[in-house]
């Protein structure tokens, strides 16, 4: 296929968030919501704590001239406003209980000097740094959860604690995952000589776990155009998105390509990438296809820079888990092109890894990840700084 009709990276991805994944809203308990996304910020109704309130255990009175004062048989407990009380006696005070009004001296059981039922002010160490302040913690209208915010079980527990019980999320997207090709026979059945087990809808399955989706498997289409069809016909007003992987190529026997070329809206078709080039990208009855291409290194490649940027919040940075290595290899690639080569790391040096052929499974298995070339380059120099993503 001629370059000119190939599309950068750079250029697949800005395309990529460009594009308006569906996000519509549903509201769910608080409970309910680990691994959501927000879709609004939220805000605190509350001052936390709501009151000034004992650190510790210990003493609390309302004048320190005197130098004895006597213990009240009243103990100050949580959960409740202690009011009317003599501003002439001290009161033990439990940690956490309310500090009552007009009773600003705070003294914890250690440092207290008691005999009996008094209390030694004059021997006592006075200690206010005991008494946790209102709004200490988080005061009434502070951002909790931004939108777009993934929730996890620490921001869960901060709603809890300012009495939030139900949650606005982005709906989970639907994604029906699909794999194409004769000679495919799902992992989990007995196969012929010539069939190949099908690895590639697992990978994708298990890399939408990480993201806020519910994927579906929906099994392995036979290449040709009118399985294709009816699959689509049926299928897709049931799903937000679907990925499918294999006969992505435009040769006159991969039926995936040239279905989409016929039915749908191709954004973007061929990227220069090594490997990963036959995907498409594309809009088919308003709902999202990506065809990927059927070697697992390949698809590998599509789910991490091209899919994932679509999945997870435009703003967040593409380069996010990318850092940069030396080389510790000379290599040649085509110019205009990012190749993704498959490392090994010793002393924070990559080294090729000892396979050939992008379609080799055990290659991203024992690799510790992708050196990333620059696209501007034809060559991998020893020495120099790359990009690198660790698996």
């Amino acid at each position: 296929m001629p370059d000119n009709i190939l599309i950068s990276l750079n250029r697949a991805i800005k395309l990529i968030q460009k594009e308006k994944k569906p996000n519509k809203k549903e509201t769910v308990k608080l409970e309910d919501s680990i691994g959501r996304v927000s879709s609004k910020k939220v805000t605190s109704p509350i001052d936390l704590p709501s009151y000034d309130s004992a650190g510790l255990d210990g003493y609390i009175f309302s004048k320190k001239n005197n130098q004895f004062l006597k213990i009240s048989k009243k103990i100050i407990t949580p959960g409740k406003l202690h009011k009317n009380l003599n501003l002439n006696l001290a009161y033990k005070i439990n940690t956490g209980s309310i500090i009552p009004n007009r009773f600003s001296y705070f003294v914890s059981l250690e440092n207290a000097s008691v005999k009996e039922d008094l209390i030694n002010i004059s021997k006592s160490k006075i200690s206010n740094k005991d008494i946790k302040k209102k709004a200490e913690d988080l005061k009434k209208g502070k951002i909790i959860i931004d939108k777009n915010q993934k929730l996890n079980f620490r921001n869960i527990s901060l709603l809890a604690s300012v009495g939030i019980k139900k949650l606005e999320v982005f709906r989970l997207l639907k994604i029906g995952v699909v794999s194409n090709g004769n000679e495919l026979v799902s992992y989990d059945k007995n196969k012929k000589k010539f069939q190949t087990f099908d690895s590639n809808k697992l990978q994708i399955i298990n890399f939408l776990k990480h993201h806020n989706i519910k994927a579906y498997n929906l099994g392995i289409l036979k290449d040709n155009i009118t399985s294709i069809e009816k699959f689509y016909k049926n299928k897709v007003k049931d799903f937000d998105i679907i990925i499918s992987s294999g006969s992505s190529s435009f040769s006159t026997g991969d039926f995936m390509s040239t279905f989409l070329e016929k039915k749908s809206h191709i954004i973007f078709k061929y990227i220069r990438i090594q490997p990963g080039r036959p995907m498409i990208f594309a809009r088919y009855k308003s709902k999202y296809i990506f065809s990927l291409p059927g070697n697992p290194l390949a698809v590998f490649v599509n789910l991490m820079f091209i899919v994932k940027p679509f999945l997870e919040n435009p703003k967040k940075s593409i380069n996010e888990n990318i850092k940069f290595i030396k080389a510790g290899f000379n290599d040649v690639k085509k110019i205009n092109t990012v190749k993704f080569f498959r490392v090994k790391i010793k002393k924070d040096i990559a080294f090729p890894h000892n396979s050939k052929g992008s379609a080799k499974l055990v290659s991203i298995s024992e690799s510790d990840g992708l050196l990333i070339s620059n696209e501007s380059e034809n060559k991998i120099l020893k020495g120099k700084l790359y990009k690198f993503l660790k698996f």
